[in-house]
């Protein structure tokens, strides 16, 4: 739901429903065969149990359909429930669909129709709310609302409601949907979740640390002397632009987006394009000279893969990417992969295979810092339209009243847009000394803005008048709200978790008014009763009707550290601890009102190290690694070794010379194979390692040709 920025917020108090573990009226939970389904065309349709993909206790229910028109499930089949729902106001349910048509799905949807003895009730939303590859909560009220329109046939009686139907449809034919923690509820929208203790001194709840990689093109140019292509021509140092926009960012967040590069890698190289084209030397210097570019555009999908990061990404390792090139790349200034995807300035990149979703920046080092955050600005303008819907010249949404320029509503303007300030004109028009009313200075008092307002113009972003392009973006991001909690529309006070935390909120628009907030917390790995040495990873799964805000880890009951993004992982030093029996503990924090989960503790037994797995499959080894068949990689067994697991990694081969390392493409393999299903592309060749790990830590990965080790 969407409110006005002058929403006022009655009452608060505690949230009544926890959610995250499987409840007694769960309805989804191993009973697939409890389940109908139905197709308008007569087409094939079923469900089953599903383990993998759960969101809810333990299964979920896996809906399959070939159809194309309007197709779903029932509950119960048989029609035999007798559901006393007059203590309900809420069917909740989780969905992630996966639709293979580029259309996707088809009119408003999904519609929800309870079935009595005396007639049905049908709830449709007021658009299509589907999100492809994307878990999304849906709450629908049963009385409807201005999202949900009810409408009734017959007299239906609400106390005794024999079946539930959820209908959806699709463009073209086919697609699979996961329903998961369908329940009946009673829920009071609008609600605070319980207070949480304070955070560990030096922890900033409304803090978000993202790993940012940083990739650069930057051919050395034979033909220019052996330089570097940005000194070539004279351009900018791209490491440099890299540092100073996350440094600009950071500050202009009031260090509430925590952008750290932590891995740079540069590459003696020119990308793809989708075509197969690849300029050289020869041919870059020539179109540059005159002009004469060639069409098409960057090859996202290969040079992901080419890269190996789409797992890295998935497993938390990176989080976003930052791609920098030279003119003529063809890159976009941001775009989003991995499922979920969505318009981010560009449209999603298809195919690439992480559950988890990222944005890739396509920044250019002929151009200066001022660009670099502005290409991120067109990022964060597409993910506040992702939460708060159209974009228009309006003060109907905080977003709206946000961007509100004096051009389209005078004396109403507020900050500006990426393009345009508050008092523009024209685009880029950074540096127009027309003094405009504008209620910037409120902003940093929000959510309670209030009416006063006073004259600007580009003096306030730059009064030196040295770099109004880029001390106008600082100025703008430095006015978005940074707040705790909530605002007063039910979207979170911190605009930044938005901007950065992508994966959190890409299957739904983060506005909190039906949240219950709170959150659950389990400890993934290491398992109860493990004996543990040297670095243990601590990996933790936790959940939320809400917004989680951060995990912390807990050793002993000491507080350890903080991890704000998920997938929530941790590396604990056992090699300082005595030996014996240790504690660990996950407690998770929503962001509304500090609302805490706290995990079943596990206990682990620290112990002596054994030594180091040796190489995996070595030179001369009798069981070398090799491909069994076109898609089974194999090497010798753990024994040999001395190996628990393994880590598979894989390198693209034309950057070895650069000194860009083979990265782990699948990580701590029980069996001494594993299957790689994803080929290079034409003109790519990837090679593959395998090292082995045990409670000590991970082997050595082998020697480069010159006998040093890798």
């Amino acid at each position: 739901m969407r409110f006005s920025t002058r929403r006022v917020l009655v009452s608060f108090g505690a949230a009544l429903i926890s959610l995250g573990l499987c409840s007694a009226q769960e309805l989804s939970e191993g009973n697939a065969s409890e389940w109908g389904t139905f197709a308008a065309d007569g087409a094939p349709a079923w469900t089953t149990d599903e383990a993998e993909r759960v969101k809810v206790g333990r299964f979920s229910i896996r809906f399959e359909t070939e159809s194309g028109f309007d197709t779903g499930v029932t509950h119960p089949a048989d029609a035999s429930a007798h559901w006393d729902l007059s203590d309900k106001n809420f069917l909740d349910f989780r969905a992630y669909a996966i639709n293979p048509n580029s259309s996707g799905f088809q009119g408003n949807q999904p519609v929800v129709v309870l079935n009595t003895p005396t007639g049905s009730i049908r709830l449709e939303p007021d658009a299509n709310l589907m999100f492809d590859r994307a878990w999304h909560h849906y709450r629908v009220p049963l009385d409807g609302d201005e999202r949900w329109t009810r409408t009734d046939t017959g007299t239906p009686d609400i106390t005794d409601v024999n079946q539930l139907e959820i209908h959806q449809d699709t463009w073209d034919t086919g697609f699979v949907v996961y329903y998961d923690g369908v329940e009946f509820v009673q829920r009071i929208p609008g609600m605070l979740p319980p207070p949480g203790p304070p955070p560990p001194p030096g922890v900033d709840p409304d803090q978000i640390r993202s790993n940012v990689l940083l990739f650069i093109f930057d051919p050395i140019m034979e033909n220019k002397g052996g330089m570097r292509m940005h000194e070539t021509y004279g351009w900018f140092d791209p490491v440099l632009l890299a540092e100073e926009a996350a440094a600009d960012l950071r500050t202009s967040s009031h260090g509430k987006a925590q952008l750290e590069i932590r891995e740079t890698l540069i590459v003696d190289d020119y990308p793809f394009f989708e075509d197969g084209f690849r300029y050289d030397d020869g041919s870059y210097d020539e179109a540059l000279a005159s002009g004469d570019w060639h069409s098409g555009r960057f090859d996202y999908a290969r040079f992901l893969a080419d890269a190996n990061l789409a797992k890295r990404v998935e497993r938390g390792e990176i989080d976003e990417v930052w791609v920098y090139g030279a003119p003529g790349f063809e890159m976009w200034e941001s775009t989003m992969a991995g499922d979920g995807g969505y318009w981010c300035n560009s449209p999603p990149v298809r195919g690439v295979p992480s559950e988890r979703v990222f944005v890739v920046m396509g920044l250019n080092f002929e151009r200066g810092v001022a660009e670099a955050i502005h290409s991120w600005g067109h990022r964060a303008e597409s993910v506040m339209i992702h939460s708060y819907g159209p974009w228009e010249a309006n003060r109907d949404t905080t977003w709206n009243a946000f961007t509100l320029l004096d051009k389209d509503a005078p004396s109403l303007g507020s900050i500006g847009n990426v393009h345009f300030p508050v008092n523009g004109e024209s685009d880029y028009d950074y540096a127009n000394p027309r003094l405009v009313l504008s209620d910037a200075d409120e902003w940093y008092a929000y959510p309670d803005l209030s009416s006063a307002r006073r004259f600007v113009n580009f003096l306030d972003w730059s009064p030196d008048g040295a770099d109004p392009h880029r001390q106008y973006l600082k100025w703008w991001y430095d006015h978005m709200p940074h707040m705790p909690s909530r605002g007063y529309d039910f979207f979170l006070a911190n605009w930044w978790r938005y901007l950065v935390d992508v994966e959190q909120f890409k299957g739904w628009d983060g506005n909190l008014y039906y949240s219950s907030g709170v959150p659950t917390a389990s400890i993934l790995a290491p398992a109860d009763g493990a004996l543990v040495s040297n670095e243990v990873a601590v990996e933790v799964a936790a959940e939320v009707d809400g917004a989680i805000g951060r995990v912390d880890l807990y050793v002993d009951d000491v507080y350890h550290s903080t991890d704000s993004l998920a997938p929530f992982q941790f590396v604990w030093d056992a090699s300082g601890e005595t030996l014996g029996e240790h504690t660990l503990q996950a407690r998770a924090f929503e962001l509304q009102n500090g609302a805490e989960g706290i995990s079943t503790s596990i206990t682990v037994s620290v112990s002596e190290a054994p030594s180091l797995p040796s190489e995996v499959s070595p030179p001369g080894a009798a069981e070398p690694l090799l491909f069994e068949t076109r898609t089974l990689m194999v090497w010798e067994p753990a024994e040999r070794s001395g190996s628990e697991r393994f880590h598979l990694y894989r390198g693209n081969v034309a950057w070895l010379s650069d000194g860009a390392p083979a990265f782990r493409l699948k990580v701590n393999l029980e069996q001494n194979s594993a299957q790689v299903s994803e080929d290079p592309w034409p003109g790519s060749i990837w090679y593959y390692i395998v090292t082995g790990v045990n409670r000590a830590g991970e082997g050595p990965r082998g020697t480069r040709s010159s006998g040093a080790p890798r």
